[in-house]
């Protein structure tokens, strides 16, 4: 069974563009620490897995203007992959 995980990121979503192509998914910022000396929020965009298949480290993600790496890929195993950004 493939859920339609359109109509959740009609309303909350935003447009990215990843490898030449058009993803809508929710862009946010998360707490993250890095062996327990520095701490923040880092940026991170969720989308449906579908729609990042061959998705890489390193590849750019384009979000408002703003251009991102891609430091990070975790599926979920749902059917969303969250994808953790840092500055390009």
């Amino acid at each position: 069974m493939t859920e339609n995980l359109t109509p959740f990121f009609a309303d909350f979503g935003v447009n990215a563009t990843i490898g030449g192509g058009t993803v809508r998914g929710i862009h946010d910022a998360v707490f993250a620490e890095t062996f327990g000396f520095t701490a923040g929020f880092k940026p991170v965009f969720i989308c449906p897995a579908s729609a990042v298949p061959n998705i890489a480290e390193g590849d750019a993600v384009i979000i408002a203007a703003t251009t991102y790496k891609v430091a990070g890929v975790e599926p979920d195993g749902t059917g969303m992959t969250l994808l953790r950004l840092e500055a390009a």
